[in-house]
């Protein structure tokens, strides 16, 4: 997630083909993971459920507090099932699904560019592989596909850099994977979930990085100050409301993340 090549740099850049960029609207108002993409009600509440066990960096100053279970009474239900053992956060890839997830995607993001955009982006999710394309660019932070902990390790890295200008080491990010991965065991929610379900979980991760990364990307390349603050401003407030911390508050280290003191 360090600064990459051109050519790597493009194969992100490639997949957010037809989105305005530059576009207050967009910069500001990315689509955040489990934000109509996810509509099934057991991927809401797995959110939720993450959210409630965040490494304790939850911010206490949220209404309500962190304790407060959102998602109706299923979440309410799930969050009170114990967990008697850790499962897997490994998953085998089906292709059928990773199409269903990119149709997804592309749909909710035409709505978000326009009848023209929309097309532009269908097409460049017909022209590449976006789960390959993520490998390629976290491969040098050690994450692989097919693990949900990989996924959301590296959804919350890239968030954290987009909001504090900040970079990362390998040693860093694999931190984080080693934080998030008990967090996701552990979690009841996601132990219901079935193969498929738990590869949707980490594509959306994925193709949302993706976006975000090129955007961000993109503003930085373009020293467009304002935009890559509106950026990590977005990134702040999706990661308020997803999961209940301030990544202004938190500091990236070689154990992970840690409250900013």
């Amino acid at each position: 997630m360090r600064s990459k090549s051109k050519a790597v740099t493009r194969v992100a850049a490639t997949f957010a083909m037809g989105l305005a960029l530059s576009s207050p609207v967009l910069a500001q108002d990315f689509p955040a993971p489990f934000s109509g993409l996810m509509q099934s009600e057991t991927n809401r509440m797995l959110m939720d459920n993450l959210r409630n066990r965040n490494l304790g960096l939850l911010d206490s100053s949220r209404p309500g507090g962190p304790s407060t279970p959102r998602g109706g009474a299923l979440a309410n239900r799930l969050t009170a099932t114990p967990s008697t053992a850790s499962v897997s956060t490994r998953y085998r890839a089906s292709p059928e699904v990773s199409a269903r997830v990119r149709k997804q995607f592309s749909d909710y993001m035409a709505k978000q560019a326009g009848a023209e955009g929309g097309r532009k982006i269908a097409t460049a999710m017909e022209r590449t592989d976006p789960v390959q394309n993520w490998a390629r660019l976290v491969a040098s932070d050690g994450l692989h596909t097919g693990d949900a902990a990989d996924a959301l390790a590296g959804y919350w890295v890239l968030n954290w850099m987009i909001a504090n200008r900040g970079d990362n080491t390998r040693n860093q990010t694999l931190a984080v994977r080693e934080q998030v991965r008990p967090i996701i065991a552990s979690n009841p929610g996601y132990a219901r979930l079935n193969e498929a379900q738990r590869q949707e979980f980490a594509e959306v991760l994925m193709l949302n990085f993706l976006v975000q990364q090129a955007a961000y990307t993109d503003a930085l390349q373009r020293r467009d100050e304002p935009t890559a603050r509106r950026l990590g401003d977005a990134a702040v407030a999706r990661f308020r409301s997803e999961m209940g911390v301030d990544l202004r508050q938190i500091t990236l280290t070689d154990n992970g993340f840690v409250r900013r003191r």
